[in-house]
């Protein structure tokens, strides 16, 4: 289980230094029925980007930098569970003027701290579980006026600077693991926007999405093993591909040279061609695409992840119309990561009837039985997308009785092998049963 640091007040797209504007926030689970029942202290930040002047940088070359003291507000903020929605009046300050451009980040402060209840102090310890930072969209900084009187004309002046358009999405962070820096360097991360207000649930990133993204990168993770299983087969395959090419070169060699001495017979060349084409085995086409589709893909955190991590798939995610403009946005927003462009978002209807479509090598769904209407649905198409061969990596978190329906008329098509598991999220592999003669 996590819980997210959810900024319910939008940030502004410009804002003036040292001209206040209110911060809203709270603490919820992702389909926020629950509050975060304790009080807690949170890292009140700016993350500040500024272009680099290292030799040989490029224009999208940038330093950040936290820094703890540029709010005016101060370091900390108290989130208080009796209240829920916490607000603040926020101000950028001056010493952030010479930057063109801030976020605004959230985080749990993990110190421990006492709080006074009922004439007592209690110590209050890091919470259990998880809780995920908040990163408010950039904005653009306006530098302060010259004059910093009250006055009335001079508040009416600086509202001009002020753009009323307000950003409905925060920004999560997830640190790719160790392993990764090979690929793609040390200390990055995976960027994922959501809608930072309750609006559409496909635009939110839920509890099974960030339990698979952690899980799925491992090195050691499920998918992991099996992805090296396979390129350990290709390898194998390409060396016996290269014998069988050896030996039958070598071969070809030899009947050259037997064919200046001697003249084989038709039937005899016939046995010579069909023993060499018996001992050769096909090289596998390096085109040839290994397809990953993810279903209720919402966001795309579990695709873009599992492209960034296994750049010799091709990810498809997919989800209805409400939820591609934002999936897009994402992946355009992690283009450093995926530089073999490897990932694609597209329109899926679980509902569409009649398909024609070819099996895909494997299969992601997370956090997508939890409407008990669309299982039937959801069962065809997974059916539609599968064969023996693929693999369906399903990401669960049990929510309500009726979701176990699914995985009851699953068990006639697939065996399920629960293979990794984090307090009341599970990780099914799911594998279709080979069908009777």
């Amino acid at each position: 289980m996590y819980y997210y640091i959810r900024l319910l007040k939008n940030t502004p797209i410009e804002a003036v230094i040292q001209e206040p504007f209110k911060l809203v926030f709270t603490i919820t689970t992702d389909l926020t029925e629950k509050f975060y029942e304790f009080p807690c202290k949170l890292r009140c930040q700016t993350v500040v980007r500024t272009p680099s002047t290292a030799p040989g940088a490029t224009d999208k070359d940038t330093i950040m930098t936290i820094m703890p003291q540029g709010l005016t507000q101060g370091y900390t903020l108290d989130y208080d569970p009796k209240i829920g929605y916490c607000s603040v009046d926020v101000r950028l300050a001056p010493c952030m003027t010479i930057h063109d451009e801030c976020q605004i980040v959230l985080s749990l402060d993990p110190t421990p701290f006492t709080t006074q209840q009922r004439g007592t102090k209690t110590l209050i310890e890091p919470p259990a579980y998880e809780i995920l930072p908040a990163w408010s969209l950039p904005i653009q900084l306006k530098p302060a006026p010259l004059n910093f009187s009250k006055r009335t004309k001079h508040r009416k002046v600086n509202k001009k600077y002020l753009i009323d358009t307000r950003q409905d999405l925060v920004e999560r962070y997830f640190k790719l693991p160790a392993h990764l820096a090979k690929l793609h360097g040390p200390g990055k991360s995976l960027l994922v926007r959501e809608d930072a207000t309750e609006g559409y649930m496909a635009r939110h990133i839920w509890d099974s999405g960030v339990f698979m993204t952690k899980h799925l990168m491992l090195p050691d993770s499920w998918l992991s093993r099996y992805m090296n299983e396979k390129r350990e087969q290709e390898k194998t395959q390409k060396v016996a591909a290269g014998a069988g090419q050896s030996e039958a070169a070598s071969l070809e060699s030899s009947m050259s040279t037997l064919a200046v001495t001697d003249t084989l017979t038709s039937a005899e060349s016939t046995s010579a061609t069909a023993t060499q084409s018996k001992d050769v085995r096909p090289i596998p086409r390096r085109n040839e695409k290994r397809v990953c589709l993810e279903l209720g893909a919402g966001t795309g955190l579990v695709g873009i992840a599992v492209a960034a991590a296994f750049p010799e798939l091709t990810v498809l995610s997919t989800d209805l119309d409400e939820a591609l403009a934002l999936m897009q946005q994402n992946v355009d927003a992690n283009e450093a990561l995926l530089p073999n462009k490897n990932m694609q978002v597209g329109f899926l209807d679980w509902a569409e009837k009649d398909r024609k479509v070819e099996p895909v090598e494997i299969l992601l769904l997370a956090d997508v039985v939890y409407n008990d209407l669309s299982h039937e649905f959801l069962l065809q198409t997974i059916l539609d997308y599968s064969d023996e061969r693929t693999k369906i990596l399903l990401g669960y978190k049990f929510r309500h009785e009726a979701e176990q329906k699914f995985f009851e008329n699953a068990k006639e098509f697939f065996d399920i092998e629960n293979v990794h598991q984090q307090d009341t999220m599970q990780l099914f592999v799911l594998t279709r049963k080979s069908c009777p003669l």
